[in-house]
């Protein structure tokens, strides 16, 4: 049995993912392909525009066969939170060959070698890194300067002349690190690498539009742009931008439930902010003590979570980086949580196609518990998940006047 994975928010679904699955499906002929997928927050450091029921239907419809959650500190977490979160799941699973990604560079040799450079730190590196850092340059950027050194060093230094050869295509170093998603694939590679892992990653050329373009294009457009679209003009603006079979499944959900974004959550961030002071805000992940002065400092200005996090950003800390501990804070999430997330306990299954054997197969292995009722797991065992949903569901419920449904409640999902 062979078994492709795929890390994803679907924030939402569309045409590019969809290409994604099926050229898997095409390239490597796996009998399943398992998506682990954010919950209802993602890494952006804001709520998913979509609960993740309706992302995880979305994924089955469209060539998945098997879907489930990525602990909630990973998904809301740095690059190398969300990969390291991630790796351990799929890692753990004891049933996965291949991981597969989308990236810039469209080429797997930088991927395959640049980790073993990152991860032994050769002299020379470690020494060009440390230089940069001393002269206060911020650590990816050092990272690069470092790089940039290593690889243009002695022609003797063979596996610098590897790597150098592997990234040329990919038009050098400083092209490749300034694309995210190689950066995000980096980080998946690095994450398998320390692990150990036998999985083997795989990449794919991003088509269509960049990730960070705002503006819709003709049929592969970015999920920003998807996102501003949806919220600006309504679901017939993005139509042609996702597969038609799960279009009724996004106006079923818009309808029911409406769209969520961050400003949804203003009134009881505030509300969180308001009980902290700047040394108990800095108990919460990614928050500095600076940030956390400046959070108390700017407090009487603040309107709405999104327009905070702006007011919040400086040089020295992206409005993302903002989001991020402002979400943080919010859900109550702690460095102790994301090492937890690093080392999951069980993966929860959202979604399961039929005939689907891949659960049966990770059973056997005796590897990573699959459950798909969270109220049977021990106590404690998901408390963060479980609030951090109920509130998503909480703000979903009041914004659509719709019932609210407790986590607990959910169905498994099986088609």
């Amino acid at each position: 049995m062979k078994t492709a994975a795929v890390i994803a928010e679907y924030n939402p679904f569309h045409n590019g993912h969809a290409w994604q699955l099926s050229k898997i499906r095409e390239l490597a002929s796996p009998d399943y392909i398992v998506v682990v997928l954010s919950g209802d927050y993602v890494q952006r450091g804001t709520p998913a525009i979509l609960d993740k029921y309706s992302r995880a239907e979305m994924a089955l419809r469209c060539g998945a066969d098997l879907v489930l959650e990525l602990p909630l500190a990973a998904s809301c977490g740095s690059a190398q939170r969300f990969a390291e979160g991630a790796a351990a799941i799929l890692d753990g699973l004891g049933a996965v060959d291949e991981l597969w990604f989308g990236s810039e560079a469209g080429t797997e040799a930088p991927f395959l070698t640049l980790p073993g450079i990152l991860l032994e730190e050769p002299e020379s590196y470690q020494r060009a890194l440390k230089d940069a850092l001393r002269n206060g340059i911020s650590f990816p950027a050092a990272r690069l300067q470092a790089l940039e050194q290593y690889l243009s060093g002695s022609p003797e230094n063979h596996k610098a002349a590897e790597a150098a050869s592997a990234l040329a295509a990919a038009g050098g170093i400083r092209s490749f690190l300034s694309s995210p998603n190689n950066i995000l694939g980096l980080e998946y590679c690095l994450a398998l690498r320390q692990r150990g892992s036998s999985i083997r990653p795989r990449t794919l050329p991003r088509i269509g539009s960049s990730y960070h373009q705002a503006e819709l294009s003709a049929t592969f457009s970015s999920a920003t742009a998807i996102r501003r679209a949806l919220l600006d003009t309504g679901a017939d603006a993005v139509r042609g931008q996702m597969p038609e079979e799960i279009f009724p499944l996004l106006e079923r959900a818009r309808k029911s439930s409406g769209l969520l974004t961050e400003d949804d959550f203003s009134l009881p961030l505030k509300y969180q902010l308001l009980k902290e002071t700047p040394e108990s805000l800095t108990r919460y992940l990614d928050v500095s003590s600076d940030l956390a002065a400046r959070i108390c400092n700017c407090l009487n200005n603040f309107y709405s979570f999104s327009q905070f996090a702006e007011l919040l950003k400086t040089r020295n800390i992206t409005r993302t980086a903002v989001n991020r501990a402002l979400l943080h804070i919010l859900l109550g999430l702690t460095a102790k949580d994301s090492e937890a997330a690093a080392a999951p306990a069980f993966a929860r299954m959202l979604g399961l196609r039929s005939g689907c054997a891949l659960p049966a197969a990770v059973r056997d292995a005796g590897a990573l518990p699959l459950i798909t009722k969270p109220a049977s797991l021990p106590a404690g065992a998901y408390d963060k998940e479980l609030f951090a949903s109920n509130l998503y569901e909480t703000v979903r419920s009041q914004k659509s006047r719709q019932p609210f449904v407790h986590e607990y409640s959910r169905k498994f999902l099986f088609l």
